[in-house]
Order: C-alpha cells, then structure tokens, then sequence
C-alpha cells in the first residue's frame, strides 16, 4: 500500500454520546491517530495521511478550536515526536502554518528538525489544511516562478502537483473517512481523483485496525483503469 488517507471525524460527537466534554472526544482522536500510525507502520503502508484540522475548522467557537489546537500541539509535542523517533517516522505537516498559533508552529518545526533524516513510514498531518487554499498556493508559486524565468509555456499537470504540499508523495490509493459522512470536505482535491474511497457511520476515536485491513483488502481486489479500458 503506497498511500491511505483517513479523514478524522467526529470526536465532538464521540464525547457528546458519553455526556463528555468535547474537548475529550479531540484527546481520544488524537490517541486514535498514535495507534493508527503503530498499526500502518506494521503493517508496511509506505505513506498514510489525516485530516486533522482544516481551514473551514476556524468557522467553530473560538473554545473549541483553541481545545483542538491545545490537543494538537500537546500530541505533537510529546506522543508524535516519540513515536517518530521509535518508528523513524518521516512526519510533514501540511497546510497554511500562517493560520496557526505561534507555539504550535513552534512545535512543528521543533517536530520537523527532528524527523528530517528519518527514513520510515510517511507521515502527513494536514493541520490548517484546505484543497482549495493548497491549489491557491500552488498556483502562486508558479506564477512568481513563471514570471521570474519570462516562461509562457502553457502549465502542466505534473508542474501543478510539485507545486502542492504534496509533492513528491504518491496520490492516497485510498481514503477513510469516518463519522457517517460521505464527503471529501476540501481534502486534496486533487490528489483524490482517482483514490478509492470508504465512508465508515464509525466515529474516529473508534477506529480499529480490524476495519482498516478489510478496507485494504478490498481495493486489491478492486481493478483501478485510471480512465483507460480493460487489457
């Protein structure tokens, strides 16, 4: 498996069915996401990625994004960067770092320093993520660099993609999203064309590798033609 997605939704919900705080439904979907990176690391998936807090997130009351991004700093800080260096995780956030509070840029790069030589399983945590504003970017990018060079040629697919936050990382061969939706909600639009994609009603601090193998044992037996025809 070169890439799975997992779009991590419903932690209010989780803590809201349990009469807790939704702020401990974040802190179980953040150990949800330690024990899907153990899980995926041994299970030989080359790249996994999670959606953890997007753009369209800063439209919630300012309590819950400050809990969300107390919950994401605090896993970062200590359970991500252990894991990273038990598991020679090569970890990358992606997204708009401008949006987010000082001290969890901080820790990013803190985390960033430490994983730059490490040389197992990618890992992106999209943090302050949304497609629409990674396309802005990218196109940003190459018009400047277009400009600079006076180059007029018309734009490829493949100079788009080294543009995105992505580059150099396979497109997700599947994504997973949980929380009984079955929508993308601004997650790499483009990287997504052609992924296979599972909508779970299971909320995500309920994951279960149980699960996510059957999943994976599905898209193998699913024929992917990219467009073309059968041979």
């Amino acid at each position: 498996m070169k890439h799975i997605s997992f779009i991590m939704d419903g932690n209010g919900r989780w803590a809201e069915q349990r009469n807790l705080p939704r702020l401990s439904g974040h802190e179980m979907g953040a150990k949800a996401l330690v024990k899907a990176l153990t899980d995926l690391h041994n299970l030989n998936v080359e790249c996994a990625s999670f959606y953890a807090f997007s753009t369209d997130n800063d439209k919630r009351n300012s309590q819950e994004v400050s809990n969300i991004l107390g919950v994401i700093a605090y896993f970062l800080d200590n359970d991500i960067k252990a894991l990273a260096k038990e598991l020679d995780l090569q970890v990358r956030i992606i997204g708009d770092l401008k949006r987010l509070p000082e001290k969890l840029v901080d820790i990013i790069c803190q985390l960033n320093s430490k994983c730059i030589n490490n040389k197992g399983m990618k890992v992106l945590l999209a943090i302050g993520y949304g497609g629409d504003i990674e396309i802005c970017n990218a196109f940003d990018i190459l018009l400047k660099k277009r400009m600079l060079f006076k180059d007029t040629t018309p734009l490829t697919p493949n100079e788009l993609f080294s543009a995105l936050y992505t580059a150099n990382v396979p497109n997700p061969d599947i994504v997973i999203r949980y929380g009984g939706y079955s929508r993308l909600s601004n997650f790499m639009p483009l990287q997504t064309a052609y992924s296979e994609l599972f909508f779970l009603d299971a909320l995500w601090p309920d994951y279960d590798i149980e699960k996510v193998k059957e999943i994976i044992n599905k898209f193998y037996t699913i024929k992917r033609n990219f467009g073309g025809t059968d041979a």
